[in-house]
């Protein structure tokens, strides 16, 4: 009897370890697809040029794009981080260079954007990506 029993624990035992390698063995949480779109303001009006950029902390992929003139943007990332934060920024238009092997900032704006926004670990603006799919983040700056 206590042969039995002890062959049941290891068989209960191999099918719960079996069922914990098939859901997650590899130690990778699933990373679907997102995009993000929204609008971008300063001081009560859209921000007509620049550019946002999302940092997931965790991994450091970063996806950005240039806003439009109505303050809007959207951009996509391949995979994301469920659950996290991302870090963001707002920075000036970025441009690509004639040799399209480099990307630069353009050299001024003719918006006075504060500093602090420009740097995703100063900025404050943050984007929880709670679900796949579009997710709208609209963000609100200051002048001051």
């Amino acid at each position: 009897m206590n042969h039995q029993r002890r062959l049941r624990a290891i068989i209960l035992l191999s099918l719960v370890a079996a069922g914990t390698c098939l859901t997650g063995c590899s130690g990778r949480r699933e990373r679907p697809a997102a995009s993000f779109h929204g609008i971008v303001t300063l001081d009560g009006k859209p921000l007509e040029e620049g550019s946002i950029h999302f940092t997931s902390p965790r991994t450091g992929e970063v996806a950005y794009v240039n806003l439009e003139k109505s303050g809007t943007y959207e951009v996509s990332f391949p995979e994301v981080d469920l659950g996290e934060e991302y870090e963001v920024a707002v920075a000036p238009t970025v441009i690509t260079f004639e040799s399209k092997a480099h990307t630069g900032f353009a050299r001024s704006m003719n918006v006075k954007l504060p500093k602090k926004y420009m740097d995703r670990r100063t900025s404050g603006l943050r984007a929880k990506i709670e679900q796949p799919g579009k997710n709208q983040f609209d963000f609100v700056l200051t002048g001051s």
